[in-house]
């Protein structure tokens, strides 16, 4: 086990206190599906499963007037049954990684003005320590956005998006699909004074507001998650974003969802929606 994964998981208190409600085994969604929906705990054949979502990307080419943007999408994710970081100082860290996805994909940027459209595609596997569970994931979409700098250092940010999403299982699982329309706002400042340093602290809020037209099941606790769902949460990070090489590191963040008996708190890592 990498002991720097181990590292992210410290950061995810609020994971923790959703695994410590019964319910938390009726997730929002299958976790199949986390490489879009996000970190959170999710139920794997009547054991909580803690996932990480790393939002990993490379922008290989900015928008120009001759050609669209180009931005390779490398979203990764880590689970682990039954383990909670809230833990750590009672418990060893975990032996293993019980399920890995990678998901790579690419998106095209459309630019005019304060205006981006950005269609983006996405195919990759899931692998998990269970016989039945693990397979292909791909994602289709279309992201639609507004974005603002305003002179007193806030950012404003709004999109609606179009996903359609699906997994072919290995073994008896069914396959499983679904469709989301997003519509979201985050708001984002940073106190206009680095004082010499070549990053200063961003703070802000969001919120989000999910249609699922299609929803899924989860074939493995098999619970339906609501069709209407909203979001409130927080995110710190930097302004410019850091760097690892060509990566960029992602933001953290904290919210809660509200849908219905499975409202959960959630750990929002890189952009919040």
């Amino acid at each position: 086990m990498n002991r720097a994964a181990c590292l992210l998981l410290l950061l995810a208190p609020a994971a923790a206190l959703a695994q410590d409600d019964p319910r938390a085994e009726q997730q929002f969604a299958n976790y199949a599906f986390a490489h879009e929906l996000g970190s959170g705990v999710y139920g794997a054949g009547g054991q909580l499963l803690q996932i990480y979502r790393l939002p990993f990307s490379w922008h290989y080419r900015e928008t120009d007037a001759a050609a669209p943007g180009v931005t390779l999408l490398l979203p990764v994710t880590l689970g682990f049954l039954d383990f909670s970081p809230m833990g750590l100082l009672q418990q060893h860290l975990p032996g293993g990684i019980d399920s890995l996805s990678f998901v790579p994909g690419i998106a095209l940027e459309f630019v005019r003005g304060d205006w981006r459209v950005q269609p983006f595609a996405k195919v990759g596997v899931e692998l998990a320590d269970h016989s039945d569970i693990g397979g292909t994931l791909y994602s289709l979409g279309v992201q639609n956005e507004f974005r603002r700098a305003l002179a007193d250092g806030w950012q404003l940010h709004f999109r609606d998006d179009l996903l359609y999403s699906g997994v072919n299982y290995r073994g008896s699982l069914p396959t499983d699909t679904f469709v989301r329309w997003r519509n979201a706002f985050e708001a984002a400042r940073s106190p206009g004074r680095r004082d010499g340093r070549a990053h200063e602290t961003e703070t802000g809020f969001f919120a989000v507001l999910d249609w699922y037209i299609d929803p899924p099941t989860g074939p493995v606790t098999g619970v339906d998650i609501t069709a209407v769902q909203f979001e409130i949460g927080m995110m710190i990070g930097a302004r410019p974003p850091l760097k690892w090489g060509r990566l960029t590191l992602p933001r953290v963040g904290l919210s809660y969802r509200f849908a219905g008996d499975v409202s959960a708190w959630r750990l929002a890592l890189g952009a919040p929606f």
